[in-house]
């Protein structure tokens, strides 16, 4: 039977079948990375000016720079101080937020006149935090709003995020929400971010080309978690 229609096709259709296979290996593959390994994540308004969106000399009030997220390091010990990290708030799990983490597990955060102060087991007298990060209109301005928060006591396996546009910011201050409008309102469990709850740490900004670079960690982290000397409040 020569002229069946197998015997007439059969190289179409095993081309067509082996098409299918590597297609499908290959979303599988890109499927998996993104879920497990690396992610790409847009970056939306202004609160992470001028590290991250910080456009032709200006805060990009809308989407600007896209950037790729590393999740390897939730598998492991999380994020560090210093890391940004993409997540979502305990009041929504749809709702995306870029920030940086601050205060680590079992620490305590203090906002006071501007600066803030961290203290853990290796450092109880409360050194300042240095950061490099802050531009000009925000350094020595790290405000609590209005919703009274000075002091955050950061829970086991979670953290304390800010943006570092302190003034453009919904950050932990207000339990990332606005803070004219009822912010942490007196559910200051808020105003912290579950390891669980974290998609990963930004790795490297991919888009504009010009914006292109790897996404440094600032090293105060050695610096505070090392009992060195810093200035105390």
């Amino acid at each position: 039977m020569e002229n069946t229609f197998w015997t007439r096709y059969k190289k179409y259709i095993l081309w067509f079948v082996d098409l299918a296979i590597n297609v499908a290996v290959c979303f599988g593959i890109i499927l998996l990375l993104e879920k497990f390994i690396i992610a790409p994540f847009d970056i939306y308004g202004p609160s992470m000016c001028d590290s991250l969106n910080f456009i032709k000399g200006e805060c990009a009030q809308e989407y600007g720079d896209k950037i790729i997220l590393n999740k390897t390091s939730l598998y492991t010990d999380g994020p560090k101080r210093g890391d940004i990290i993409v997540f979502t708030p305990k009041f929504s799990d749809e709702k995306f937020f870029i920030k940086r983490v601050i205060g680590l597990p079992g620490e305590t955060v203090e906002i006071l006149n501007g600066e803030i102060y961290i203290t853990n087991d290796e450092n109880k007298t409360g050194p300042m935090l240095e950061e490099p990060y802050v531009n000009e209109n925000n350094i020595h301005n790290t405000r609590t709003f209005s919703t009274g928060y000075k002091i955050f006591k950061v829970p086991e396996n979670e953290y304390f995020a800010l943006g570092d546009n302190r003034e453009a910011s919904s950050d932990a201050r207000s339990c990332f929400q606005n803070p004219y409008a009822g912010g942490c309102a007196n559910k200051i469990e808020n105003a912290f971010v579950p390891k669980k709850a974290i998609e990963g740490v930004a790795w490297v900004i991919f888009w504009p080309i010009k914006n292109m670079e790897i996404i440094d960690r600032p090293l105060y982290e050695e610096l505070i978690d090392q009992n060195s000397s810093l200035e105390s409040k």
